[in-house]
């Protein structure tokens, strides 16, 4: 990654898309490394550049809670449109159970579709993955991770980013 070498770089692995922005700047790392060996090469890419990861930033969320959000999930697909079962329904659903016949697009009235890997089949598989694959890159990295609760409001959540992120600043 290139950055300017007064600003950190703050990898932030996410295992799972969580509709939060994070522009921290330079150089974050949504979902990289994934394994411990992805990990190992980047310490030692790093490590020749006089370089290392130190910082990064966990947003915890329960696994029962990245289902009911991420299945929850459909989208338009011509303009991306993303629109959620519960927490922001299309016009068309009411009190209907969800389907491409009642989860139709507020503007143009065409039906939404679920991504593949928004299904509860290929989550838990995803969520196999995180927990074989990317937790251990958290234990490796253990000494620099902050996790904090994204069991909660974007606005506290992001107030925790910032504030880990001020603090990392401050250090530096």
């Amino acid at each position: 990654p290139h950055h300017h070498p007064s600003i950190p770089s703050i990898p932030i692995p996410i295992p799972i898309p969580i509709p939060i922005p994070i522009p921290i700047h330079p150089s974050p790392s949504d979902g990289f490394p994934r394994t411990v060996k992805q990990a190992e090469m980047l310490d030692e890419m790093l490590h020749q550049n006089q370089e290392k990861v130190n910082r990064v930033i966990s947003l915890e969320v329960p696994d029962g809670v990245l289902t009911e959000r991420v299945c929850g999930r459909w989208v338009h697909k011509n303009s991306g449109r993303s629109y959620h079962v519960e927490f922001n329904p299309p016009k068309s659903l009411g009190d209907q159970t969800p389907s491409t016949a009642t989860m139709l697009d507020d503007e143009t009235n065409e039906p939404l579709m679920q991504r593949g890997d928004d299904t509860e089949e290929a989550l838990v598989s995803r969520l196999r993955a995180y927990h074989s694959q990317t937790v251990p890159v958290m234990k490796h990295y253990s000494k620099v991770v902050s996790a904090i609760d994204a069991n909660r409001g974007m606005v506290e959540i992001w107030a925790d980013v910032e504030k880990e992120c001020k603090k990392f600043a401050a250090a530096a």
